[in-house]
């Protein structure tokens, strides 16, 4: 037979099933639907974008031909969502104003880039920066002029000077590296906060320069024994990204966590309701009325026995071992009496 306060696991999932209808239960479910829609959402926009990241970049505009002046400002943070922009300038170089970056690969060869300051024509400081020192020094951006797998062709190449016109796409910068063992003049990247350092008299930009298309007697991009950088060295193209697809799995795991912390306190709140119960259930203890024979004075220890279940001398009776005691004190008796006669 089943105990009323342990029903068995159909009658549970009835009751837990109705208690889940009641109005502050389907209130809070509505609630966590629409967090794990939201969350659910999330998760297919990082699939998305998982799978078609350059069309975020593409759709940025970033393939349009846009003047360098208008969106480049010298001494300014550069918005990432400039990064791989369309740009068209003119200006000269700065032939004694040149790193070579070691360790760059290009078609499977590791060698050296080549860049070269460029001074841009027009080119202006950022809003709220100081421009006392802007008429002292010059404004420059570094131009990546080339690749090559020869050291001492990268050490001697020279910028021509001229009037240069350049179509390319602005790079992010790079951050420093420490150290400085590496030959004079070469740098681990590019990066504008070393090359301050070494040129004190420019100010230049938080980018730098790919070109696409150098024109002019004095374009010195991809000769001289140099190679051409492709512009998309620093573009992303393609594949499957793996950090949205981790996040798309995050935002998954919110939406069951949301679910699951539901079910639990929907659960704890029908174990209260039970435990409650069946507290209730024993309070309610059963009331015995138990009437004595007239004339005695106490009630018969075995029919007190019969009704809590102790033993009947917990209730004053005699213990069965003293009980067969005397009974065999009797026989003794009577088999002493027997052998005298």
């Amino acid at each position: 037979m089943t105990s009323p306060s342990r029903p068995t696991r159909l009658v549970r999932w009835s009751e837990l099933f109705r208690l889940a209808l009641t109005p502050k239960w389907l209130g809070s479910l509505l609630l966590v639907l629409v967090l794990v829609t939201c969350f659910v959402g999330l998760s297919a926009w990082q699939v998305d974008r998982a799978q078609h990241k350059n069309d975020v970049a593409a759709s940025s505009g970033v393939d349009e031909l846009k003047d360098f002046n208008d969106v480049m400002d010298a001494q300014a943070p550069m918005p990432g969502i400039l990064a791989d922009q369309r740009v068209s300038l003119s200006g000269h170089w700065i032939p004694d104003a040149q790193i070579v970056v070691p360790g760059r690969v290009q078609d499977g060869d590791t060698g050296y880039w080549v860049v070269t300051m460029f001074a841009p024509d027009g080119g202006h400081l950022g809003e709220g920066v100081e421009a006392a020192s802007a008429d002292e020094k010059t404004i420059a951006i570094p131009v990546v002029r080339g690749f090559t797998t020869d050291e001492d062709t990268a050490m001697t190449s020279e910028a021509r000077d001229g009037q240069v016109e350049l179509t390319a796409r602005i790079g992010p910068i790079e951050g420093p590296v420490e150290g400085n063992d590496l030959p004079e003049g070469q740098v681990h990247t590019v990066s504008t906060s070393q090359i301050v350092n070494l040129f004190p008299d420019l100010l230049t930009y938080s980018g730098f320069l790919i070109p696409e298309k150098a024109t002019g007697a004095a374009a010195s991009v991809g000769t001289d024994g140099l190679a051409q950088v492709p512009t998309t060295t620093t573009r992303d193209e393609g594949g499957f990204d793996l950090q949205s697809a981790v996040y798309a799995l995050e935002w998954i795991i919110f939406a069951a966590m949301a679910l699951y912390m539901w079910f639990q306190l929907l659960r704890d709140d029908y174990l209260r309701r039970r435990l409650g119960e069946d507290s209730h259930d024993s309070e309610k203890s059963v009331e015995y009325v138990v009437v004595k024979p007239a004339g005695d004075a106490t009630i018969d220890p075995e029919v007190m026995s019969g009704l809590t279940g102790l033993p009947a001398h917990r209730h004053g009776g005699a213990k069965p071992g003293r009980k067969r005691s005397k009974n065999a004190d009797a026989r003794n008796t009577d088999t002493r009496t027997t052998g005298g006669n």
